[in-house]
């Protein structure tokens, strides 16, 4: 993601806003200024306690995230939080969360 759609910790710590659930992951979304949306991605050690496992489900969110974002056009800040059962999950289940969270957020 280029670094002005990416979300910094000190901006993290301000939200609040509605959550989706998904099957592997939960989407905070968080109004924000501006005029895109930003992103962040949020794997715990609760949920991958191996370093390994965090990276290797982080990198595969980034990389689906890529792919769906151009879906979102309202300035939103929008955390994506794996949850444990992203563990089993291979690329294209990913994919297909993440973007039916999107397909969502826009129905609302």
């Amino acid at each position: 993601m280029p670094k002005e759609c990416r979300l910094s910790g000190e901006e993290m710590k301000k939200l609040s806003g509605k959550r989706l659930h998904g099957r592997f992951f939960s989407l905070l979304v968080a109004p924000l200024s501006g005029n895109k949306p930003k992103f962040a991605t949020v794997v715990s050690k609760k949920t991958a306690v191996k370093a390994v496992d965090r990276n290797k489900i982080k990198r595969h969110m980034r990389s689906a995230l890529a792919k769906a974002a151009p879906a979102v056009k309202a300035p939103q800040a929008l955390v994506l939080y794996a949850k444990a059962e992203v563990k089993n999950a291979n690329y294209r289940d990913i994919l297909n969360d993440i973007e039916s969270l999107f397909l969502r957020l826009e129905s609302r």
